[in-house]
């Protein structure tokens, strides 16, 4: 159906240009082969870690191969959502039916059908991780899964890491309505906790945060804003009439009452969702303005953690209503949610009408897509200039380097159609030259007379190198110290055994 339905827009090239561009992101940030040739930083300032994994999929056939990538995210989304929430619920119908709408919710299959950035749906997969780990981080019981949750996210979506964290500072002052804070060992305890989460979440996440912000520093590039639905203009467009806006008034109150029993009737920790939903809910009427954030891009994250907690509060009240229900009764119930939903999937995939779709993929190429992401590579163009006028060259990439053939009698001021990046090594006549930035913020340099052969290889600077290396020793340690947990942990229930 994706196959058949999905758009095959600018964005879906995006997606596979990027995921094609990682062949040698171990090595250079820097692809050659792809950006038009463009030098584009992309993998600077956009997370690479968590979707390299894409890659292996594209290798033969795109279309299918990306097809069966995106199979693999939705049904990693749907273990993920029943894994933890079995963990927090302790039920398994509660489970399956918060891992089915999840899974097929409205707000997923607008990503992935529509919004189509990989990095949105991608990151569906940890947000339960992420919210069963602060369950866990908030009783003081572990801390090492909010970390490894914070860092994956963080390497997929920045945006959803900053309204993950949002919720997060919410949810903290919250905890003083719970008896079992009210101690000040708890709060010692929490604080500690906090700050070794900070630590070894910022230990893991330097190597992609350390160099995007200082390119950004540097740079002063602030993204486009994009467009997300505005819901009071949509009800206005409605013209409703006065019988039916109090009819719409009515179910509302049923709702907020319903709500009420549910928050009365729930435990703590459901209550926190509950009251988590209502900022989320507001932000989508009132727009916020954060300084420095392109707040508009901030939305969809906004609505996937809404679309995660509504999810679970709808789930507790087919449970508190089928309590009583026998384990057939049930499961006929999660079946016919799935069927449901699928079927609802299924009609609104049917109204889908695009031109393009991701069968015609085979005939794109993907080396001369480039658009601007925090930086000016559309605007470059392959555009040689010799003293400022148009020239002729040959040259050749490959991965991280370029080759470029230039002649010219004369000596004369070259500027090359590529990025100005801190990690080029410039060679002109096999010789080191001193390289400046033209006045598109490209690479320049002076030639020789006649016969010029000019290289340029491309690695991670020194200060990206060092981040790098200090984010591998933060998995490291990271990782010792979650398999120590759970050794631990593991040594002490089968004593208690």
């Amino acid at each position: 159906m994706f196959f058949q339905k999905a758009a095959f827009s600018d964005t879906m090239i995006f997606n596979i240009a990027h995921l094609k561009s990682l062949e040698n992101i171990f090595s250079s940030p820097i692809n050659f082969d792809y950006w038009n040739h463009s030098g584009s930083q992309i993998n600077l300032f956009s997370p690479w870690l968590t979707i390299l994994s894409g890659f292996i999929f594209l290798n033969t056939n795109i279309s299918y191969g990306f097809a069966t990538y995106l199979t693999l995210i939705t049904f990693l989304t749907f273990v993920s959502a029943y894994y933890y929430m079995k963990r927090f619920s302790k039920d398994t119908f509660e489970s399956l039916l918060v891992s089915v709408i999840y899974t097929f919710s409205l707000n997923r299959f607008f990503q992935v059908f529509l919004e189509q950035r990989i990095e949105n749906y991608l990151v569906m997969i940890f947000l339960p991780m992420v919210y069963y780990g602060l369950f866990c981080f908030l009783k003081n019981k572990d801390w090492h899964l909010l970390t490894w949750g914070m860092l994956l996210v963080i390497w997929t979506s920045p945006y959803m890491a900053i309204a993950v964290l949002l919720t997060i500072i919410l949810a903290i002052p919250l905890m003083i309505f719970s008896k079992t804070t009210h101690h000040w060992k708890y709060w010692g305890q929490l604080i500690l906790n906090g700050l070794l989460l900070l630590g070894m979440t910022f230990l893991t996440t330097i190597g992609f945060i350390g160099p995007l912000f200082l390119k950004q520093w540097q740079t002063k590039f602030r993204q486009a804003g994009i467009k997300n639905p505005n819901f009071v203009t949509m009800y206005q467009n409605l013209n409703l009439s006065l019988m039916k806006q109090y009819l719409l008034l009515g179910i509302l109150i049923l709702l907020v009452l319903l709500l009420l029993l549910i928050f009365l009737k729930s435990n703590f920790s459901y209550k926190i969702i509950l009251i988590e939903m209502i900022p989320l809910i507001l932000s989508l009427f009132y727009r916020l303005k954060i300084p420095g954030i392109e707040v508009s891009r901030l939305y969809p994250a906004l609505l996937g953690i809404l679309d995660l907690f509504l999810t679970i509060i709808v789930s507790r009240i087919i449970i508190m209503i089928f309590q009583e229900t026998s384990s057939v009764w049930k499961l006929l119930l999660v079946i016919a949610f799935v069927s449901g939903l699928s079927l609802l999937v299924f009609e609104q995939a049917q109204q889908l009408n695009f031109k393009k779709t991701l069968s015609t993929s085979e005939n794109v190429n993907y080396e001369k897509f480039v658009l601007d992401y925090h930086d000016h590579a559309s605007q470059i163009q392959p555009k040689f200039l010799a003293n400022g006028k148009k020239t002729k060259v040959t040259f050749y990439t490959k991965k991280s380097d370029y080759w470029i053939q230039y002649y010219n009698p004369k000596s004369v001021q070259l500027d090359l159609p590529i990025q100005r990046y801190d990690g080029y090594r410039v060679h002109l006549n096999n010789e080191s030259v001193k390289v400046t930035t033209s006045k598109r913020q490209t690479l320049q340099l002076r030639t020789h007379p006649g016969k010029n052969i000019i290289e340029i290889h491309s690695r991670y600077n020194l200060i990206s190198i060092l981040l790098l290396l200090i984010n591998l020793v933060g998995f490291i340690g990271l990782g010792y110290l979650s398999l120590k947990k759970f050794v631990w942990k593991t040594k002490k229930s089968s004593y208690n055994g």
